[in-house]
C-alpha cells in the first residue's frame, strides 16, 4: 500500500494500469500554429486569450510607439502566445491588421537585424500598393546597414569614428588636397546616410498613415547577446515612428544579463532597458506563497495526457506535489515538461516504506528544479532552509492532504539532537519504521533518479 499525497492511503496496485516505456510518447509536440491564421481557440490551453485581448487593445488604441515586453522565463510559453496572438489580433482586425511576426533567433546568423527587419516587414504586407511603397525603404535600409553604420551612436560619430583617423592619415601622408578629397568623400557618404535615413522613415509613415503596424519580436532571448541588443538598437533608432509598435518576447532578466556582459559588469542592465522598452506584460501572471502554479498544473494535464503519462499512477502524485513547489522556484512550463519526461523514463521504487513514494516524487522535482538541492541529498546533506525553498511544506498543514508530505520530509531534515514535536515522533515509525530517512532517500534516488539523470 502506498500513502497517496492527497487521499491518505493508494489502493492495491491491481487498481492502476501501470504503463511500459514503450508506450510512452518521449517528446511534447509544438502544437500546429498556422501563423496569422489560427488564433487563441483550440490552441492555447492556459487561458492566456485574455492577455491577448488586452495587448491587442492597447495596440489598437494608442498612436505613440511602444516596445512591448512580454516577459517571462524561458519555457514558459512565450513562443506559443505570441503565434497565437499574432492570428487572433489578424481576426479582430477582419484579416486587415499589419502585424508581423520575426523570429530574431532564426536570423541571428546575420550581423545586421535591420536587413532582416525590413525584409519580414516587406514579405508580409496585404496590398501590392504597400509593397511598392516599402521597396524605398529596402533600399534604405541597404545604404543603412553595417558596416555603413554603427547602430547605437549618433550618425555622425559614428561616421566620425570609422573614418576620423583614416583621413589624419591621409593628410600626413599627401598634404592637404588629399585630406581636402577625403573629407569631402567622408561628408557625401554622411549626407547619403542622413538622406537614405529619411527614406526610410517616411516609407514606414507612408505605410502606417491607415493603419498600425505591429512587429511580434519572438525568441530575442535566445539570440547571441551582441544580436538581442544591436536588434533594441535599430528599433530606437529606425522604428521610432508614430503607429508602429513593437512586442517582444523577452526575459528581461536575462536580457539584462546580457548588457552586463557586453558593457561591464558595473553596468546597469535593468536601467539600460528602460530606454529601449515601453512597458512589459508579465505573461507569467503574479507569483504568491501559498497560490498554486495555475498554469503550470494545466500544463502538466495537458502534456500527462498527451504523452501517456495520465495513465500511470505517477501523475496524480506529481500533480500534487507540483501543486506545493513554491513561488520562489519559479517553475516554468518546460521545467514541467522536463519532470514529465524523467517520470515516464525513471524505474520505480519499491513499495516499502511508503516514505519512498513521496522521497521519489519529490526527487523527481528537486532533479529540475534545483539540482543542487538533490546533490545536497545525495551526500546527506540536505537542509530544511534549502529543502522547503523548493517544496512549501515547511509548516504543518491545517488540513489532512499533504500532512503526510509535511511529516515525511520534515522528518527526513529534522536537526539530530534536537527534540521532535509530538506529532512528528509519533509519525516517524508510520512513515519509516526502523529506517533512516537519508539513507532511504539516498537509496530512492540511485535506484530512480540517477538511472537516467536530465540534461539541463
Amino acid at each position: 500500500m502506498y500513502h497517496n499525497v492527497e487521499r491518505g492511503v493508494r489502493p492495491s496496485n491491481h487498481f492502476y494500469r501501470e504503463v511500459t516505456v514503450s508506450e510512452f510518447s518521449f517528446s511534447v509536440r509544438e502544437p500546429k500554429i498556422e501563423l496569422y491564421e489560427d488564433g487563441f481557440e483550440g490552441i492555447c490551453k492556459l487561458g492566456r486569450a485574455t492577455y491577448g485581448r488586452k495587448l491587442s487593445k492597447l495596440v489598437d488604441t494608442i498612436d505613440q510607439p511602444m516596445v512591448i515586453a512580454v516577459d517571462a522565463p524561458w519555457g514558459a510559453g512565450k513562443s506559443v502566445f505570441l503565434k497565437c496572438w499574432v492570428g487572433a489580433h489578424s481576426k479582430e482586425n477582419d484579416g486587415f491588421a499589419n502585424t508581423v511576426y520575426f523570429d530574431a533567433f532564426k536570423n541571428d546568423f546575420m550581423d545586421e537585424p535591420l536587413i532582416g527587419l525590413t525584409a519580414a516587414v516587406g514579405e508580409r504586407l496585404l496590398t501590392k500598393g504597400d509593397k511598392s511603397a516599402w521597396e524605398k525603404a529596402k533600399q534604405a535600409a541597404a545604404k543603412l546597414a553595417k558596416p555603413a553604420l554603427k547602430v547605437g551612436i549618433s550618425l555622425a560619430s559614428a561616421g566620425l569614428m570609422e573614418a576620423g583617423s583614416a583621413i589624419v592619415d591621409a593628410g600626413l601622408e599627401t598634404g592637404s588636397k588629399e585630406l581636402e578629397k577625403a573629407s569631402e568623400a567622408f561628408w557625401k557618404k554622411e549626407d547619403g546616410k542622413r538622406s537614405a535615413m529619411e527614406a526610410f522613415r517616411d516609407a514606414l509613415m507612408e505605410l502606417t498613415r491607415e493603419r498600425t503596424l505591429v512587429i511580434v519580436v519572438d525568441e530575442l532571448d535566445r539570440c547571441r547577446p551582441d544580436y538581442a541588443l544591436n536588434l533594441l538598437e535599430v528599433i530606437k533608432h529606425f522604428f521610432d515612428v508614430d503607429n508602429v509598435h513593437f512586442v517582444l518576447g523577452i526575459n528581461l532578466g536575462a536580457m539584462a544579463n546580457s548588457v552586463r556582459a557586453r558593457y561591464g559588469h558595473q553596468a546597469d542592465g535593468e536601467r539600460y532597458l528602460q530606454k529601449f522598452i515601453t512597458l512589459s506584460m508579465n505573461l507569467s501572471g503574479k507569483e504568491m506563497r501559498g497560490i498554486p502554479n495555475q498554469s503550470q498544473i494545466m500544463h502538466f494535464e495537458n502534456v500527462a495526457d498527451q504523452i501517456g503519462l495520465s495513465a500511470s499512477w505517477k501523475s496524480g502524485w506529481i500533480k500534487a506535489y507540483l501543486e506545493i513547489v513554491d513561488h520562489h522556484a519559479r517553475l516554468s512550463l518546460r521545467d514541467v515538461e522536463k519532470i514529465v519526461t524523467l517520470a515516464m523514463v525513471s524505474p520505480e521504487p519499491s513499495e516499502k516504506p511508503p516514505a519512498k513514494i513521496h522521497f521519489y516524487i519529490g526527487a523527481l522535482i528537486l532533479s529540475i528544479l534545483a539540482p543542487q538541492v538533490l546533490e545536497m541529498a545525495r551526500r546527506q546533506e540536505l537542509t530544511a532552509e534549502a529543502l522547503f525553498s523548493v517544496l512549501n511544506l515547511r509548516m504543518r498543514p491545517e488540513n489532512s492532504s499533504n500532512s503526510d508530505a509535511h511529516e515525511i520530509w520534515s522528518l527526513l531534515v529534522a536537526r539530530e539532537g534536537r527534540s521532535l514535536p509530538v506529532y512528528l515522533g509519533e509519525a516517524k515509525a508510520t512513515h519509516f519504521g526502523q529506517h533512516d530517512p537519508r539513507g532511504l532517500l539516498r537509496t530512492v534516488i540511485a535506484e530512480t533518479i540517477d538511472v537516467f539523470r536530465p540534461i539541463l
